[in-house]
């Protein structure tokens, strides 16, 4: 009789710790791959992550023209460099002179 109930005992566990198992893995699959999952989780993490990368680069971005629009109306030096440097202008009695450089021809 003892072997019966210690039989008995071992196919209770066994089936409980079966249920339990199966109970784990379907929870895990549940909170793993749903609509609301850890992939989905990660995914968004990404996500913000670029997008505040993407913001951070804008922000510097924006920062350099407002610098360049405040020197272009304030700055009168600033724009006699632009005016010589891109449309090669020059004050009176100055002279310009260009520098070619030769490309070595292997």
């Amino acid at each position: 009789m003892r072997k019966r109930k210690k039989q008995q005992l071992k196919k209770q566990y066994k089936i409980k710790f079966y249920f339990t198992a199966i109970v784990l893995l379907i929870g895990l699959t549940i909170i793993i791959w749903n609509e609301f999952g850890l992939l989905k989780l990660i995914q968004l993490k990404k996500q913000k992550y670029s997008q505040q990368n993407e913001i951070q680069l804008l922000v510097n971005q924006q920062i350099k023209l407002n610098t360049e629009i405040s020197n272009l109306t304030n700055n009168i030096e600033y724009i006699e460099k632009i005016a010589r440097e891109k449309f090669m202008m020059a004050k009176p009695g100055e002279k310009i002179f260009r520098v070619v450089e030769y490309k070595k021809i292997k």
